[in-house]
């Protein structure tokens, strides 16, 4: 519990961590398979598949009690995904081929675009040492992440929890790496992932009695 400034005379407010139980009843769910994922748009420059499978498998395994099994990601089916969702029969069949609990699946995509355009400055001049305002044009780029996630027990097929987490960056420049934008804009959203399935700390305001 930290103590902050005091609002008041006879008041201490203080930073009280309270617990956040997890989005899904974990009970009897151990064992988790994370199979592909279905992408929008396949990117030249980054396998998105692989690479946002490789960080939910990490993530979970370093930071969930749960056992990530270690086989390659299933492929899905190709059919329209809320086809494949109601097929509760392919998803509990999967389950028990891999002896797993918990079946991960979800969509994604990474959209890039160009943000580039004219922005105002504030600089020093160097001649006479005033703040001067420049208009400049500035190369940007911009990276956002969709990602829906979809929870579905083994032993029944049935979608447990489903979620949908987006997260956005601009850079300055062109050319940035694909694979190191994914990996920032996959930490934004990290958190909230794994509060599906562990308790977190959130952080609350309270205030003490001093006098």
């Amino acid at each position: 519990m930290a103590p902050s400034a005091p609002a008041w005379a006879g008041l201490l407010r203080v930073a009280v961590p309270v617990p956040t139980p997890s989005r899904i009843d974990m009970q009897g769910l151990r064992k988790v398979l994370v199979t592909r994922l279905v992408v929008d748009k396949d990117l030249p420059e980054v396998d998105l598949n692989k690479e946002v499978v490789t960080l939910l498998r990490r993530e979970l395994r370093k930071r969930t009690p749960l056992e990530v099994l270690d086989v390659e990601p299933p492929p899905l089916p190709e059919e329209p995904l809320p086809d494949l969702l109601a097929n509760t029969g392919f998803w509990r069949r999967l389950a028990e081929t891999h002896g797993a609990d918990l079946v991960l699946s979800g969509k994604v995509s990474l959209e890039i675009s160009d943000r580039s355009g004219y922005v105002q400055q504030d600089e020093i001049s160097p001649v006479t040492g005033q703040r001067v305002r420049r208009t400049r044009f500035v190369d940007r780029e911009a990276f956002e992440l969709s990602l829906n996630l979809f929870f579905i027990r083994g032993s029944t097929g049935q979608i447990l929890y489903e979620d949908h987490f987006t997260a956005q960056n601009t850079v300055t420049g062109h050319g940035t790496d694909r694979l190191s934008a994914l990996f920032t804009l996959f930490e934004q959203c990290e958190e909230d992932v794994l509060g599906i399935v562990v308790a977190k700390n959130r952080t609350v305001q309270r205030y003490l009695f001093t006098d």
